[in-house]
């Protein structure tokens, strides 16, 4: 058995949902810094490449269209489960936009892995889930949304336990404040970007890029007895 700790993903298929911006276009970038093949996904339409990456069109409230672009691979090395949505304000509390978003997050994640599960399997590959420091304290202003990514920490230790003896290792990511467009409104309110600054021990906000070394790790054999685990990168918020 090799027992050197490599970070290599040269030779390896990546997928990267919701991978045009913020998170998911960071860790596409480090995924194929480091030598995977990456595409990346999103729900509107686009040309054959975006961002420098090929590109495919992906809705995740339409199974159809999931089991469509699986239907194109034979073999996929690493999945990272990063698209998805939410709504502010407090507009998740109305039932409707509340299913909506659990829908989109929780439900379009799995049959994500669902569709993707064969060729999986065929390379004995691994799943990155993208969840939220949201999953593990209240959110007040967007329920639907941690209620989604709590309920997707327990499908990441499901699946792990389920998949494990396919050989699929399925592990989640839980960022805590972010530079990215999905709070761009937040961003443009000082005291709230300071406030929010205070929370971390590091006294800021973190960057894409800082989320995409772990994705990286989970990716690669560095990683390969971890599975069911969930990776909280925060600034030191949650301590």
């Amino acid at each position: 058995m090799d027992d050197r700790v490599s970070f290599d993903l040269t030779g390896k298929q990546a997928l990267i949902t919701g991978g045009r911006r913020g998170i998911g276009l960071a860790i596409a970038r480090a995924l194929r810094d480091h030598g995977a093949e990456v595409i990346i996904t999103g729900i509107r339409e686009g040309g054959q490449t975006e961002q420098g990456f090929p590109f495919r069109h992906m809705d995740l409230g339409d199974y159809e269209s999931i089991k469509t672009l699986a239907a194109d691979f034979d073999g996929l090395d690493v999945l990272v489960n990063n698209a998805g949505t939410l709504v502010r304000e407090e507009g998740e509390y109305d039932p409707p936009i509340f299913d909506r978003i659990v829908d989109t997050n929780l439900n379009g994640t799995y049959r994500v892995c669902h569709a993707f599960f064969p060729h999986l399997k065929a390379r004995r590959g691994c799943i990155v889930n993208l969840v939220s420091v949201a999953a593990f304290v209240a959110s007040p202003l967007c329920p639907a949304y941690g209620a989604a990514k709590a309920g997707t920490v327990e499908l990441t230790r499901t699946l792990a336990r389920r998949w494990g003896r396919e050989g699929i290792r399925v592990n989640a990511i839980a960022p805590g404040w972010i530079r990215t467009d999905m709070n761009t409104t937040i961003q443009q309110d000082a005291k709230a970007v300071t406030r929010i600054a205070d929370t971390s021990a590091l006294g800021r906000w973190g960057l894409p890029h800082e989320i995409a070394g772990a994705a990286v790790y989970l990716a690669s054999s560095a990683s390969s007895y971890a599975t069911g685990g969930c990776v909280v990168i925060d600034g030191g918020s949650m301590a």
